[in-house]
């Protein structure tokens, strides 16, 4: 199998993960511009191959063994020493399961978001757009509750010039998006009625955009974000903006509505989702 190099002679694989090679195409080409802009040589594979963490969930633990044996065994070929993933489950997956599923398992599994944090700070000059805005973070389960990262991804914002909003519960209290275990595949509906719960404590947090380092969560929270006033964003398009990478130009339905316009559309959204959460119980909205 052929490879393709950024950076002649690397050792450190880009692996996108499913989701954003196969449903963010444009955002796995941006990050590969963001590598490229930051110095940081990678290989990829021709040929995009799952992780497996989604069979292992699922309760195939055999196959997936098979797999990751699979998987190991090109990585080596290539002669892999590194890997780097922007996908929170991948990360997790390789940092944590590949170990216990392959004794012999001796390839490293880098934080990319302190990577990326470590080339900003030592390379300022390549920021050509900081920001004074103030974003909501929410954290990844696979990245936080399972991985304890936390600050480094908060870190790369405020590098580039954002103020972080908390959600009330966020970091190792961090409320759950509703996307992870593969609940959006199995139960879509429930899946749906967490995210609304996050974008609702958004909005009574006063939040106007939510940054997220998954597409996993990105993809669910924006789906249940129209019409809210709350805008999601994923790391790429904050990166791309601050490094000047040039990305896709904004549609004019993604254009900010003026300010009372906004407003109108705050009162609609709150009443929207109380209106679809009505039927939940009393706890749930209090999460």
């Amino acid at each position: 199998m052929s490879i393709f190099s950024i950076f002649k002679k690397s050792d450190i694989l880009y692996f996108p993960g499913c989701v954003t090679y196969f449903k963010h195409k444009e955002s796995y080409e941006i990050y590969k511009k963001i590598f490229s802009k930051l110095g940081i040589g990678v290989i990829e594979l021709d040929d995009k191959i799952c992780c497996g963490l989604p069979a292992l969930e699922a309760g195939y633990e055999q196959e997936v063994r098979r797999l990751a044996r699979k998987n190991f065994e090109l990585f080596k070929e290539i002669g892999v020493k590194k890997i780097i993933t922007n996908c929170p489950a991948c990360f997790k997956m390789f940092s944590q399961n590949y170990p216990e599923l392959l004794p012999d398992w001796d390839i490293k599994v880098e934080n990319v978001w302190k990577l990326i944090l470590k080339k900003l700070a030592g390379k300022s000059r390549l920021i050509k757009k900081k920001t004074e805005e103030a974003v909501g973070y929410h954290d990844s389960c696979y990245l936080g509750k399972y991985c304890g990262i936390y600050d480094e991804p908060r870190q790369v914002l405020e590098l580039i010039g954002y103020e972080i909003e908390e959600f009330l519960d966020s970091r190792e209290n961090s409320f759950c998006c509703g996307s992870c275990g593969g609940l959006a595949r199995i139960n879509p509906e429930l899946a749906d009625k967490i995210a609304k719960q996050r974008i609702l404590q958004a909005k009574r947090r006063k939040m106007k955009k939510i940054v997220v380092a998954s597409f996993m969560d990105y993809d669910l929270l924006k789906k249940n974000s129209d019409g809210t006033g709350v805008e999601i964003l994923e790391f790429s398009e904050i990166l791309s903006s601050a490094l000047n990478i040039k990305n896709r130009e904004k549609k004019e339905e993604d254009k900010e509505p003026a300010e009372e316009e906004q407003l109108i559309l705050d009162i609609k959204a709150d009443e929207k989702i109380k209106e679809e959460l009505k039927d939940e119980p009393e706890d749930f909205e209090d999460l």
